[in-house]
């Protein structure tokens, strides 16, 4: 068989091959160098001619059909150093079709791996351009070339399952059908799908929920409009909330014994399995949509639960303010909001995320910037936003698995407001409220945040004289829309006027302090700590499956001193204090080495660190590194005085 490098121009069909580049032994492997129809002018005005890598691997000249693998956004396929012929510059080694490639070519089938365009926009977005289905197009014609009578399957793994989904809605007469592998399909179910119904297609899937990025409702939804075939693969065990690792259940490693098989039945159009992998479905969690009505018509919430079958204690967490721009609101993207949610979900809680109308598919008009700066009322805008609120508790009381007599309400920016506001109010079943980054800003967009802020504190004077609840607070001290000295004076009126508040209030956070409720991290701890105070989870008569179990706390400079004590640090260099800092933040358990010179550090941290990984990465930097740092604990009190004198 040929083996070489292939320059291929589909306009002309020119292609030789160069020889001295190996091969896999018995396949023809040839990277080629597709140029696209299009030229960059769009994007930069350089009028350059835009060409696309494509590696095209067979070990027939005639294949059962061709695999064109689209790149996805995910693992090392942007490694533009990678070795020549290897595909796995396009598509990460976990990937299903990666680990699976011996198999499927030795199956007859061809694998073309295209990569990025030489000019392009990445990310979920870029995918689906137009500019980017340009330059599929081309790719296609040029497989078309290199085997004209033989099916081409467009396929694609996550994000490249949904470029595969938009092509095939675009110009999806093209191919001959599409293979769709752990789809992220999210802004997709906007789309006329029913448009597809005749495309030959499979769709697999895992069933887990382990991975919380990627979401069942939608592939089921999209899947059963467009009437492709849907395979779940089911897992036998319960996984770890929120592994979206290169072990994680997402990438459907307990299907690779069946995947090659199943996709030769699909494509000869016999009948597959009605699931891949365990006969027993077990599902880390669970995510389903639930239509409720609103204040404006029907309302989406979406809501997810534990392993087990409750009735659970409910989390529900409300959003912010959206903007035209937002996906919720342009693609009617469904809003989920997993990271806050899935610290809940490990501790036995129900996570319900309602979208308040116009956000999402709930129906209505979202009202962004129609409140006054300085409004007379300082609580209207909780209360206009609160009716919808109440509205998601009322209609999720008919949920078997929910137990909404311990219902603990959180919300960030808007929403915070929003369940600050309703701490004040009768709701049956609530313990308590959680406000991330909450109130009001009296401030344009544009401008800094006042020093004080006297709207907010009148507000929050008013609701503590009604409240009814405990309230926690997390903000942080570079907040956007409030300074310091108004989150703490407001937190402050609050008290005073009758309320229980506590206040985390945070260091400086990289970039918006705002947005501080993405950094779990650094509040779990101390919310663990109100959540078990309201008496909710394990203490009450509805114990969850999964019981509440404190997780490991992070130290802090009042309860560490020595810990936090830069000045004991023997590397005085300021990337190996800014390491140092980065290491302060990581979860539990972690560890700190250092050079034993006075310089270089590393640091290990998560589920599988360990002493011998801190002082690996410190010796990148210099021979001898001995551990600093344990937990929340100096290993080498020693070494640190000696640093110190």
């Amino acid at each position: 068989m040929r083996r070489g490098f292939c320059v291929a121009v589909y306009l002309t069909g020119l292609c030789f091959a160069l020889p001295g580049v190996a091969a896999a032994q018995g396949v023809d492997t040839q990277d080629v160098v597709v140029q696209s129809s299009r030229t960059s002018g769009r994007a930069d005005k350089s009028g350059e001619k835009v060409t696309v890598n494509v590696i095209y691997e067979s070990v027939t000249s005639t294949p059962k059909a061709v695999l064109l693998v689209l790149p996805s956004t995910s693992g090392t396929n942007k490694d533009t150093n990678a070795p020549a012929l290897n595909f796995n510059r396009y598509e990460p080694a976990y990937y299903p079709l990666s680990r699976n490639r011996d198999a499927l070519l030795q199956s007859g089938l061809a694998l073309a791996w295209m990569g990025w365009p030489s000019q392009s926009q990445f990310g979920k977005d870029g995918t689906a351009s137009y500019e980017m289905q340009e330059d599929i197009s081309s790719v296609i014609k040029n497989a078309r070339l290199r085997w004209p009578a033989v099916p081409l399957i467009l396929t694609g793994t996550f994000a490249g399952a949904n470029t595969a989904l938009t092509f095939a809605l675009k110009r999806g007469e093209s191919v001959n059908g599409m293979l769709a592998l752990s789809p992220y399909w999210m802004r997709e179910r906007g789309e006329k799908v029913e448009s597809l119904k005749g495309l030959k297609a499979l769709v697999i899937h895992d069933t887990s929920g382990e991975c919380m990025v990627a979401t069942g409702p939608e592939v089921g939804e999209i899947s059963a409009r467009a009437g492709f075939v849907r395979l779940p693969v089911n897992v036998g065990r319960v996984g770890q909330i929120g592994n979206c690792g290169d072990k994680s259940a997402q990438w459907l490693p307990q299907a690779d014994s069946q995947l090659v098989p199943v996709i030769g039945q699909w494509l000869e159009g016999q009948a597959v399995p009605d699931h891949l992998g365990s006969d027993v479905a077990v599902v880390t969690t669970t995510e389903r949509v639930v239509v409720v009505n609103g204040p404006s018509g029907k309302m989406e919430i979406t809501l997810q639960t534990p392993p087990g079958k409750g009735p659970f204690p409910v989390f529900m967490f409300n959003h912010g303010d959206v903007d035209g721009e937002h996906a919720a609101i342009q693609y009617k993207e469904r809003l989920r909001e997993t990271l806050v949610g899935s610290a809940f979900l490990t501790w036995g809680f129900a996570v319900a995320v309602p979208a308040r109308p116009g956000v999402g598919r709930s129906e209505g008009i979202y009202r962004y910037s129609q409140y006054a700066i300085n409004d007379g009322d300082p609580t209207y805008k909780a209360r206009h936003h609160s009716e919808a609120v109440l509205a998601a508790i009322e209609g999720l009381r008919g949920e078997k698995d929910l137990n909404l007599d311990q219902l603990l309400l959180a919300g960030q920016s808007a929403g915070g407001d929003t369940v600050m506001y309703m701490s004040t109010l009768a709701i049956p079943g609530l313990r308590g409220v959680l406000n991330f980054s909450g109130g009001r800003s009296n401030h344009a967009w544009n401008q800094s945040p006042k020093f004080e802020n006297g709207m907010m504190i009148d507000g929050w004077t008013e609701m503590g004289k009604k409240a009814k609840v405990p309230v926690m607070l997390v903000f942080a001290e570079n907040d956007s829309r409030y300074s310091p000295n108004t989150i703490r004076k407001s937190a402050q009126a609050f008290n005073d006027a009758g309320g229980k508040a506590e206040l985390l209030l945070l260091p400086v956070q990289p970039e918006d302090g705002h947005f501080v409720y993405h950094r779990p991290l650094l509040w779990t701890s101390a919310v663990w700590r109100f959540v078990s105070g309201l008496r909710m989870g394990n203490a009450s008569p509805f114990a969850p499956a999964s019981p509440l179990a404190e997780p490991l706390a992070l130290a802090t400079e009042a309860t560490h001193p020595d810990l936090f004590d830069l000045s004991r640090l023997p590397n005085k260099g300021k990337g190996c204090i800014d390491l140092y800092q980065q290491f302060l933040t990581k979860m539990l358990p972690r560890y700190f080495a250092v050079g034993s010179e006075g310089r270089g550090c590393g640091y290990s941290f998560g589920k599988d660190a360990s002493e011998e990984k801190a002082v690996a990465a410190c010796q990148k930097h210099v021979e001898r590194c001995i551990p600093y740092a344990k937990d929340n604990e100096l290993v080498k009190p020693a070494l640190t005085a000696a640093a110190t004198n």
